[in-house]
């Protein structure tokens, strides 16, 4: 990932603060001239090889969830797939310099014509250094077909998602990611976009309940 993808992801963590929403930072390319067959059956594939194997199926029943809640056909086995998907997911730690104003209401003040004095007054504001945790969560999505093998052939279609986050725990990140994401399955979005996703949104209340 970019540096100043990184970047903006803590800016948009630093503005999102404790309002309940999240901004996921999504990214697609696309070898599809027309849109995508919704009748061909897609088959999700996990990767046997996953540090957590629990942790990548229960991605994987979500995504097939979305494929399912956007119209799409899901095939259980890759024979019987006209295009197979893969994923990769994980998360980045950061740490983020920022200044937190802090009120001093008594103790001294600046005088009209500068400087500074001792005495009563109405205070002063000064900033104290606090570092910040940022952890963003990252989710990049792979289309291969037809034929239902990934076996030296080149992708049809990706997509890379990221939001950033206080907490690393992956379980609550990939529902934003993968709303985020599939909005823009098949298309070729030509740059970074942002989508803005609640913590009440429907779609995303809906994959926290996706076993």
């Amino acid at each position: 990932m970019t540096r100043r993808v990184l970047m903006l992801l803590i800016v948009a963590a630093c503005a999102t603060g404790c309002t309940p929403a999240y901004r996921v930072h999504v990214n697609t390319f696309s070898e599809f001239k027309d849109p995508l067959n919704q009748t061909a059956p897609i088959c999700v594939a996990v990767d046997p090889n996953s540090r957590n194997p629990i942790l990548a199926g229960k991605i994987a029943s979500k995504i097939g969830t979305m494929l399912q809640d956007l119209g799409y056909r899901a095939a259980e086995k890759s024979e019987a797939a006209q295009y197979t998907l893969t994923f990769r997911a994980g998360v980045d730690v950061s740490d983020h310099l920022d200044y937190m104003p802090m009120s001093r209401p008594f103790g001294g003040y600046y005088g009209l014509h500068g400087g500074f004095h001792r005495g009563f007054g109405f205070g002063y504001t000064t900033y104290v250094p606090y570092v910040e945790t940022v952890c963003t969560h990252w989710l990049e999505i792979r289309l291969y077909g037809p034929g239902g093998t990934t076996k030296g052939k080149p992708p049809l279609w990706i997509g890379e998602a990221a939001v950033g986050m206080e907490d690393p725990e992956m379980r609550e990140a990939v529902n934003y990611l993968l709303v985020g994401l599939m909005e823009y399955f098949g298309a070729d979005t030509g740059r970074w976009m942002s989508v803005t996703l609640r913590k009440d949104d429907p779609r995303v209340l809906a994959l926290a309940e996706t076993p």
